[in-house]
């Protein structure tokens, strides 16, 4: 569980809310609430602040799944602080700041502003987007090697063919899954050789769909 679903159970137990009634209060359904509770699902800064005012609780310290600091470390001045937040404010309709995380969505190592259209970026909902950094060089068969950006729509979809985040085995890597039939599917990884691995639909869980990848030159 992540320190901020932790906090936002704490506070609902606490107030005696039911997961239903939080839910319903927010607009959202009760297994969201349950996923950002037991740390599956990444919770947006407007629910943070719906959150907070309705359960009377400070979730500002936790945002984004618990990062106490940025993994380079970088010290910033009170003034640039607030020359940046001035800009990402004056900005904010046209440029979307997503965050850079860890594969396991423990940490955030940057971020990065996509451009805005249509209220959308990448075609995708801007709340439901972040990046994560390969891990490894399990998927290098695919082009993608240890430490490049992937940017990831979240969902829970099972989508025939696509890279995705997934949590398997207590594990979060990226893979690529294929569609056996109904309930089973291909795991796809591509080090050296190409390995698969034929798996129950209900024995892992889709966390995110690659979408995009960002490579250094």
């Amino acid at each position: 569980m992540s320190r901020v679903g932790q906090k936002i159970q704490d506070a609902r137990q606490r107030a005696g809310i039911p997961v239903k009634a939080l839910a319903k209060k927010l607009g959202v359904s009760e297994g969201f609430i349950l996923d950002v509770e037991s740390g599956k699902r990444i919770i947006n800064e407007d629910l943070i602040k719906k959150i907070e005012k309705f359960l009377e609780v400070n979730l500002n310290e936790d945002i984004f799944d618990e990062v106490t600091e940025p993994i380079e470390n970088i010290k910033e001045t009170e003034d640039k602080k607030s020359i940046n937040k001035q800009w990402e404010d004056a900005f904010a309709h046209i440029l979307k700041k997503i965050p850079v995380c860890s594969v396991n969505l423990k940490e955030i190592y940057d971020y990065r502003y996509l451009p805005v259209i249509e209220k959308k970026v990448e075609g995708y909902s801007a709340d439901k987007l972040f990046y994560v950094k390969a891990p490894d060089d399990s998927m290098r068969g695919f082009r993608i090697f240890k430490d490049d950006k992937i940017l990831v729509y979240e969902t829970s979809e099972i989508q025939n063919n696509s890279i995705s985040l997934i949590d398997i085995d207590g594990k979060r890597c990226i893979r690529q899954i294929k569609r056996i039939d109904s309930n089973k599917v291909l795991i796809l990884s591509h080090s050296n050789d190409l390995k698969t691995e034929t798996r129950d639909v209900k024995s892992f869980t889709v966390l995110g769909r690659c979408v995009k990848l960002e490579i250094e030159l």
